[in-house]
C-alpha cells in the first residue's frame, strides 16, 4: 500500500517557507508554503508579516498580504478548523496594501479583503472594477461578492458584462449566489448572461435567477435537463422546487444505471427531485 506523502512544510521554519514561496512564486508549491504560514498565527509570525509588507520588494509585500489575509491558529488535533487571529491588525495591512505602487501588491490586498472584508475598502474596490488589467478585475469580482452594499452590486453588474469570461463568471456568481439583493438591474444582467457564450456564466446566471424564484427560467431548464446537464441546472431546479420540472428530472434519474447512480452529481439530482416533489416516496430513486 502506498504511504500518504508527508507535509514537509510542517517541519520548515517561517523563514524557510518565505524563501520557498518566493522561489516558487505563483505555483502550487509556493502556495502550499503560504498556506502553511497562514496556519501558524503567532505574535512572531505577525511581526514577520509586517516586515514583509514593509519590504522594498513587491513580491515580498504581496507575500505578506497573502499570509495576512488568512492568518489563523491551528486548533488542537480533533477539534477541527482554525481560530481567527489579530483580525484588526491584518485588515489594516490589507487596507494599506490597496494604496501600494505595484499592481501585484494591490491584487494581493484586493484578494485578502475578499477573505476578510472591511467597509473602508469598498470605495477603492469599486474604483478598481474599471482597472485595465483583467487579473485585477477578476480579483475585484471575487472580493465584491462578500460586500452586501448597493455600490458593490453596481460594480458587480458592470463586471458581469466584462470582456473577459472569467471576470463575467465570478461577477455573475457574486450577483446570483453571494448577494442577497433582488433589484431590476441585477435581474436584467442575469437574464442577459443567461445567453452568454460561456457555459459557466450561463450556469451562474441560471442559478441566480432560480434563487430569486424567477419562474421564467423554467422553460430554459426544461430544455436543458438531459443526460449532459450540469450541476448548475440541478441546483436551479432544486431552488425553484417546481412540480413542472419533476417529469424531466424523474426521466433523467430513471435513465441512469450502475455507477451513474452515485457521486456528487447524482446527489444533486436526488435533491432536485425531492425538492420538486414534496410527497416523494423514500425509494423513488431506487
Amino acid at each position: 500500500m502506498k504511504r500518504p506523502s508527508r507535509n514537509l512544510n510542517r517541519q520548515r521554519t517561517p523563514q524557510q517557507l518565505v524563501r520557498r514561496a518566493l522561489r516558487a512564486w505563483d505555483t502550487d508549491r509556493g502556495w502550499s508554503a503560504i498556506v502553511e504560514m497562514q496556519l501558524r498565527a503567532s505574535l512572531l509570525l505577525l511581526d514577520l508579516v509586517r516586515s514583509l509588507c514593509a519590504s522594498r520588494s513587491w513580491r515580498r509585500r504581496a507575500l505578506g498580504l497573502h499570509v495576512a489575509s488568512q492568518l489563523q491558529r491551528r486548533r488542537r488535533s480533533g477539534m477541527g478548523g482554525a481560530m481567527e487571529y489579530a483580525l484588526d491588525a491584518r485588515q489594516a495591512l490589507l487596507l494599506a496594501g490597496l494604496m501600494d505602487s505595484h499592481s501585484g501588491v494591490v491584487c494581493a490586498a484586493v484578494s485578502g479583503l475578499g477573505h476578510r472584508p472591511h467597509p473602508d475598502a469598498l470605495e477603492t474596490l469599486v474604483a478598481l472594477a474599471r482597472h485595465a488589467d483583467s487579473a485585477m478585475r477578476w480579483n475585484v469580482a471575487v472580493s465584491l461578492g462578500c460586500y452586501q452594499d448597493p455600490a458593490a452590486i453596481g460594480a458587480l453588474i458592470q463586471l458581469a458584462t466584462d470582456v473577459d469570461s472569467d471576470v463575467r463568471d465570478w461577477a455573475t456568481f457574486g450577483l446570483g449566489t453571494l448577494q442577497n439583493a433582488d433589484t431590476p438591474g441585477l435581474r436584467e444582467v442575469l437574464w442577459r448572461n443567461l445567453g452568454d457564450e460561456d457555459e459557466d456564466v450561463r450556469g451562474e446566471a441560471l442559478v441566480g435567477l432560480a434563487a430569486r424564484q424567477d419562474l421564467r427560467v423554467i422553460d430554459h431548464l426544461l430544455a436543458q435537463l438531459g443526460p449532459e446537464c450540469r450541476v448548475y441546472q440541478l441546483d436551479a431546479a432544486e431552488q425553484l422546487a417546481s412540480p413542472l420540472l419533476l417529469p424531466a428530472l424523474q426521466a433523467l434519474a430513471d435513465g441512469l444505471q450502475g455507477s451513474e447512480r452515485e457521486g456528487y452529481w447524482f446527489g444533486c439530482l436526488q435533491s432536485a427531485v425531492e425538492a420538486c416533489s414534496p410527497a416523494l416516496a423514500p425509494d423513488s430513486l431506487g
